[in-house]
């Protein structure tokens, strides 16, 4: 019959020991492993949502930007018939005044575009 030695007896009890410890730490990192499955589950539910709800707000903003843009559209095409009216009526009022104008004004672009180009 073998004694045992008291490190022999010590590292017994280690092993059963540590044994005993090993399936307790593993039962908690499954339990762990688990806990954090259903907050990736909760987290990829709501990352979804906020998802959905960015979605419909760029929707609910491109449709306000693309309203206020046909409104500035209307109103500058508006404006612009208001303007060539009046410049219809001052140049029918005044048509040689206009006539010379025009040309001025492109003899001087003319010169311009000249002196740049040299």
């Amino acid at each position: 019959m073998a004694t045992m030695t008291s490190n022999e007896s010590k590292n017994t009890k280690l092993d059963t020991n540590e044994k005993g410890g090993l399936r307790s730490g593993m039962t908690d990192v499954k339990k762990d492993a688990h806990a954090v499955r259903e907050d990736l589950e909760v987290l990829k539910e709501d990352t979804a949502q906020l998802a959905a709800h960015a979605t419909s707000q760029a929707v609910e903003a491109v449709k306000v930007g693309a309203k206020s843009a046909s409104e500035v559209a209307v109103s500058s095409g508006e404006k612009l018939k208001q303007y060539h009216g009046t410049m219809t009526e001052q140049v029918k009022a005044r048509p040689t005044a206009s006539v010379l104008l025009a040309l001025g004004a492109g003899v001087m672009i003319g010169r311009v575009l000249a002196a740049t180009r040299r």
